[in-house]
This record gives structure tokens, sequence and C-alpha cells, in this order.
């Protein structure tokens, strides 16, 4: 039970933090400034909506001011507007202007707002909260008065607005109230919390006419009948409003109002998220996030969390256009939070672990470790290392130790002539090297089950010999022979955990050995065979350990390096980048390793190549066609020239796409962008020559005669910093050899040209080789 808790708890755990985190971050309003953001964004994405035709406004512009003298004006101005909408009759008029203060043409407006009848004047507060309502003429005759007050947010936005102040209705309201008195009643949402404004669309797009137009007669009274007219100030610099869809330039408060009346005709304001909602996703959200990507690779990570941040924000913006307003930032903060805090939390863990791991590591192996000594100083033969201060430094050491120890083990594995199957303890097999694989010509996914059930190693009692080496006790070499051939099998134990310190004896697997003894039962007939093959292996290994020790040990200092990077604290972005270097230097160790093993089995003559007749006409045009996508991308030109009447050549199929690839692609890693690789084939009996043409690089005449060494490179001739096992042109030379060919190479002129000649066959053209 416990067991569950740990692990269900681990999993839930990054993600109840940052739910914890985000509900402070709110409390706090930390995540105020993104959801203003959002919401601005929302409109944006959702794009105007059209507006009610039944709103039209009387503008008192900039035309107007400069036509009609300096505002604010005297009531005179405001009766002859009232004179020209009469005979309109239009359903209500609302003004956005604030008449507190007494004019000796206070009467004259009052009886023209009378003979109007459906008139709706506001009421402000001024600085010290004294309420300003219409002079007691106006407001006789007004059919309602409405507050005008605003709550503008930290950005200048006006989000919500209160439905009523002091008991007095908001202008918009009141306007409404005043509509379904004399048209269809339009229903009022609930007055008793603050209403969401959902803003419609540009303030340019709403109807609007001068108040200078007007007042000339300039617009027809078909304009205004049976309409909702707003009269308000837009003129320049007077009372700004900020919308999101008018920023730059801003407009006029009065569209406030104008919105707001839109939003109660067509009954479509915005309806925020109940609070509760906002709870239950961080309750859920945080620790459910944390539970479906713990323990996932960092691309589905990625994946999961980008999918959901994107999938959240278009269902935000559908449910938007439907008029409901929900939290944007608060879930995509809290899945990329808790993505961070998944992540950061398995990087702990696996530290934690493999710190654990490289402590066991040290304590049993740091007596074997043959630690480099740094310059300056005198190597001091030490019964013990001295131990680095480090759990980076110990690993380091410790990779740096395997790694050799790895890469000799398995040279030797691949090399030796003893089968070896390794198996741990349930009797998976999980090792087994080539000369094992040829013998029992089974996958290493294999089980010992399946070994025993080999009718030739059938008469082997598996199960008395397990035990015996159970109980820690040798068990005897068995001598079996099968198709002309005696084999040696033996087994021995493998103990390799870490648990405990002190010695063991508990079997953790097996290492099973089959040796080839024919030989051994056969010394006098073949003694000098015998010798000749160990003296050819024991070459081979002098050879391979005397050559590649530097070649070796660069990629090792390399992953060095880039361990002791990851030690400093990084960004994910580039721990990825490290990890890349890794990979990319592991790479070439193993290329290194692959590419010498190769060469040497040639210089000992190890590997016979079967030759056979191959028609170049017909093969070369496979081999070049793959390798022109690898020369696109490197905005070179590859070409293929042969001529009609190419005679047969005598050569290994498998050698020769090797040898051709090779040079194709040694001629696009040096060749400059822009540049054209040429590949031709010509008759030159009793050869063939291959050619391989690639210009605007030229190799100098003193390093021609280098090229073909082993791991030599031309000095100052990589500009793009690509790299190499400089091997590649080594084994090219091997293979033409054993191949009865010889390779040449000519540069001049900003040129390049290898030559391979290969030898014509005499064979019928029926027996020729398919590409």
């Amino acid at each position: 039970m416990k067991g569950h808790w740990d692990r269900w708890g681990w999993r839930l755990l990054p993600g109840s933090v940052t739910a914890v985190a985000i509900a402070l971050s709110m409390h706090l309003g930390v995540l105020h400034p993104l959801e203003k953001i959002a919401y601005n964004i929302l409109f944006q994405s959702r794009g105007a909506l059209p507006w009610d035709e039944r709103l039209v406004m009387i503008a008192i512009d900039d035309k107007s001011v400069q036509q009609l003298g300096r505002f604010p004006w005297s009531r005179r101005r405001y009766i002859e507007l009232f004179d020209q909408l009469a005979p309109a009759y239009p359903s209500v008029v609302v003004s956005d202007l604030i008449w507190s203060e007494s004019s000796p043409d206070d009467l004259e407006l009052a009886e023209s707002l009378a003979q109007q009848g459906q008139v709706v004047l506001p009421q402000a507060w001024d600085a010290v909260g004294m309420p300003l309502p219409p002079v007691p003429a106006l407001q006789a005759v007004a059919i309602a008065i409405g507050h005008i007050i605003e709550q503008r947010d930290s950005d200048g936005l006006v989000r919500q607005l209160n439905p009523v102040v002091e008991g007095l209705p908001a202008l918009a309201i009141a306007t409404t109230q005043a509509y379904s008195l004399v048209k269809a009643a339009v229903p009022l949402p609930p007055l008793d919390r603050p209403l969401w404004i959902n803003w419609v669309a540009p303030a340019s797009e709403l109807s609007r006419y001068s108040f200078v137009d007007v007042v000339q007669g300039k617009i027809p009274p078909a304009a205004f009948q049976d309409k909702i007219v707003l009269l308000g100030v837009t003129a320049t610099g007077i009372d700004s409003l900020i919308t999101p869809f008018d920023r730059q330039p801003e407009t006029s408060s009065v569209y406030l109002h104008a919105t707001v009346i839109h939003n109660l005709l067509q009954q479509n304001f915005l309806t925020p998220l109940p609070s509760h909602w906002t709870w239950l996703i961080l309750v859920l959200g945080g620790p459910g996030m944390s539970w479906a990507i713990a323990n996932r690779r960092t691309r589905y990570q990625l994946l999961t969390v980008s999918g959901l941040c994107l999938g959240w924000g278009v269902l935000s913006l559908l449910l938007f256009q439907r008029n409901y307003l929900v939290p944007v930032a608060l879930p995509i903060t809290l899945l990329g939070s808790t993505t961070m805090a998944v992540a950061l939390s398995e990087r702990l863990q696996e530290s934690r672990l493999l710190q654990r791991q490289v402590a066991q590591l040290w304590d049993v192996y740091q007596d074997d470790l043959v630690l480099p000594v740094k310059p300056g100083e005198v190597a001091v033969a030490s019964p013990k290392p001295i131990t680095p201060r480090s759990r980076v430094e110990q690993l380091a050491a410790l990779a740096d130790q395997f790694g050799r120890s790895q890469s000799t083990q398995a040279a030797i594995a691949r090399c030796l002539s003893i089968g070896l199957v390794a198996a741990d303890a349930d009797g998976q097999v999980w090792f087994c090297n080539p000369v094992a694989t040829q013998w029992l010509q089974l996958p290493i996914s294999l089980t010992l089950t399946q070994l025993q059930a080999i009718p030739w190693l059938g008469s082997i009692d598996w199960h008395h010999d397990l035990q015996r080496l159970a109980l820690g006790k040798p068990v005897l070499p068995k001598e079996i022979y099968r198709e002309g051939r005696w084999l040696e099998l033996k087994l021995e134990p493998l103990i390799y955990r870490l648990s405990s310190p002190a010695p063991s004896t508990q079997l953790d697997g097996i290492l099973l050995l089959l040796e080839d003894i024919t030989l051994r039962k056969q010394v006098e007939a073949n003694l000098n065979l015998q010798i000749q093959e160990l003296h050819k292996l024991s070459q081979l290994k002098d050879d391979f350990l005397s050559t590649v020790s530097h070649e070796l040990r660069s990629p090792l200092s390399n992953i060095k390096m880039i361990i002791n990077l990851l030690q400093a604290p990084h960004t994910e972005s580039e721990r990825q980048e490290y990890v890349q270097l890794l990979e990319v230097e592991c790479n070439r160790e193993i290329e290194l390793i692959d590419d010498l093993l190769d060469l040497q089995r040639l210089e000992a003559g190890g590997r016979e190549l079967a030759l056979e007749p191959l028609s170049l006409a017909t093969w070369l045009p496979c081999v070049v066609e793959p390798l022109q996508v690898h020369a696109l991308s490197r905005n070179l030109t590859l070409s293929l020239l042969l001529p009609p009447d190419l005679p047969v050549i005598k050569t290994n199929l498998f050698s020769l796409k090797r040898l051709v690839t090779e040079l194709i692609n040694n001629a696009c890693k040096y060749t400059p962008p822009q540049q054209q690789i040429l590949v031709t084939a010509l008759s030159s009996p009793p050869w063939v020559e291959l050619q391989v043409h690639n210009s605007g690089v030229e190799i100098p005449a003193a390093e021609l005669k280098r090229i073909f060494e082993k791991f030599y490179r031309i000095p100052n001739h990589d500009p793009w910093q690509q790299g190499g096992t400089g091997l590649g042109l080594a084994l090219v030379k091997k293979l033409i050899e054993h191949m009865g060919g010889t390779v040449e190479v000519q540069s001049q002129a900003g040129r390049t040209i290898f030559t391979l000649r290969l030898p014509i066959a005499s064979l019928p053209s029926q027996s020729l080789l398919q590409p």
C-alpha cells in the first residue's frame, strides 16, 4: 500500500504544488495582467460584430467644433438640435452631456425636451463624491436619469459596469427602459451584479452623423425615425476612451453607453465563468496534468502541453463567440507550469538516483581506476587513487575508465574465436558475440530454455550445473563433438549487483563460453596454422592499441568536457544541446572503431572478397541516385555521365558500392556550395576507369601522396569543421587493391578527380550481377 502511495504521490506532487502556487498568484493579482492581455486577444480573434441598426449617434466631433466654436456650447445649440429631431420622431434620445449648471436657456431647452418626449439625461459625481444631476428644469422633463460612472482597469479598458449606483440605473439601462415604454419590451439582466461588457466593433462602424450637419438640416429626418439617438462628444482630446478595437486613435466614452445599449438590445452581455469552476480547474488541472505526463518522454510531455494549451485557446475562443468569458491565462499558465514542475521533479529524481548509483560504482571500482595525470604532475604509484571531490568528477572518471574498458572488451569479444553468451538469473540472454550467434543460430532475445532445446546441447545436465553455480561451486568444462568439430563448453557465474559493498555470492547470471578446440586436438597437423592465426590476432590487437590510442581518447575527452559542463545549471534547451553533443561524440567513437576494424581485417588478410562480373551501366545509376538528395541538401549538383558501351567489370558488389559512396560523400563534404560533382566512367582496357570529379576545391600537390594514409587529414582543409575519422580514403585504397584494382587522385586548377581502375571481366553477359 505504501509503495502505491509513494508512486501516485510523486506523480501528483508537482501538479499539486503548481496548483497551490497558481492559486496564490491569483490571490496576489499576478495573473491579472495576463488575463487582461488574453481579454484583448479574444476580441481581436473574434472580430467585429454588426452594430444594432436601432442605434444612431449624433457626434459633437472636430468638424462641429471647428464650425460652431469652442466647446462647451450654450444651451441654444442643443435647442436647435432638438428642434431638428422633433419631426423625425426618434424612439429615445439619450444625452451623454452633463447639464448640472443653470443657464438662461434652461427653460427653453426644457420645452424642446418636453416636445421631444423621450429624453434620457445623465448624472455624474464630482471628485469629492457630490452628485451632479441635471438642473431641475431639465430633470423635470426627462423621462429617465442614468449614471455614467465608469470602472476603468489599470490598462484603461472598461470591462464591467455597475448597473445601479445609489439607486440610479446606468444610463444605458435607463435608455433601454425608456425604449421599452414606446417599443417592444427589452428584458433586463439581473441588476444585483456587475455587467460584463461585450465590445461590439470599432466606433467608426456605428451609424454616426455630425452635430453641425444635423443642426444645418443636411441629414434627412428619416435617419432618426424610430431610432435610439445618442448625443455625445467625440472631438479629439475630450472624454477619450480605450476599447479592444480602438486604441490608436482612442475613441470617446459615449461609445461605452452605445455598447451597453447594444448588449441590452441583443442580450449578449459576456457571462464569466463562475468562481467554483476556476477552483475546479486548479484542483483537477494541476494534479491531473502532473499524473498524465509524469514518467513520460520529453517529446510526449511537450506535445501534450502544447496540444492542451492550443485546445484550451480554441475552446476559449469558441465559447467567447457564444458570449461566455472563460479564463485563458490561468489554465495555460497552470499547464505550462505543471509541465515544467514535472520535468524539474523528474530531473531531480534522476539526479538523486544517478548520484547514488555513481557512489555505488565508485565504492566498487575505485581501486581499478587509472586516473589521467594532469599536465605538470608526476605519476606516483599509490595503493588507492585520490577520491574526486564531486559526484560529477567521479562520474567523469568512471565514464573514462568504463569507456576504455568497454571499447577494449567489445573489440576483444568480436575478435575472439570463443563464443560468449551471457544471461541473467531469469534465463534471459542479454549478450551473444558473433561467434556464438553463428554457432547457435539464435538471436540475442533467446532464453536458456531455448538454448537447452538445441539437440547437440541436450546431453548437458543444465539443472545440476546451475545448482552448483548458485552454491558457488565450480563447474567442470564439457567437450562436445559436432559436425566434425570439437567444442568446449564452460559455465561461469556472473555477480554484478552493487546494492552492497561487501562481497556477495548471490548468482546474478551466468556466462557460457563455447570454444572450438578442434585445433587443440589436432595440434600436430595444424600447429603452424594455429601459430599464424594467433600471430595475426596478436598483431591486429597490437596495431589497434598503438595506432588509435589518441583517436579513441579524443571523443572521450569531449564527452568528459560536456559532462563537466552539465554540472553547472542550464536551461532545458542547453541541456538538450549538450546531450546531442554527447550523441555526436559517441557516434564518432563507434564510427572510428568500425572503420578501424574493417581496415585492420583488410591489412591482416582476414577478409577475402568474392569477385563477380558487374555491368556499371545498369548498377551505377542506382547507387548515385540516393546520393543526389544528400548533394542537394548541401546546395550541390551531382551528375552521372556514362557511355553506352561500357564493358563488364570484375568486382565485389558490396565493396564497390562502399568505395563509390565514400568518394561521393567525401566530395560533398569538401565541395563549396553552388559547385558541381560529376561521376563518369570510361573504358581503358584492361581497365574501366570510374572517376569522381568535384570543382571548387584543390588539394595541394605536397599532400597528394599522404591522403591515403590512416588518420591523415590535410591541414586547414576543412572550412566547415565537419570532422571525420581520417580512415575513409585508407579504406578505399585497401578495398580497391583487394579487388585487383587501383586508385589515384589528381588535383589542379580548382578541380579534384579520384580515379578507380577496375579490371574488365571476361565472363559471358548472362552471368552478370543484377544491381
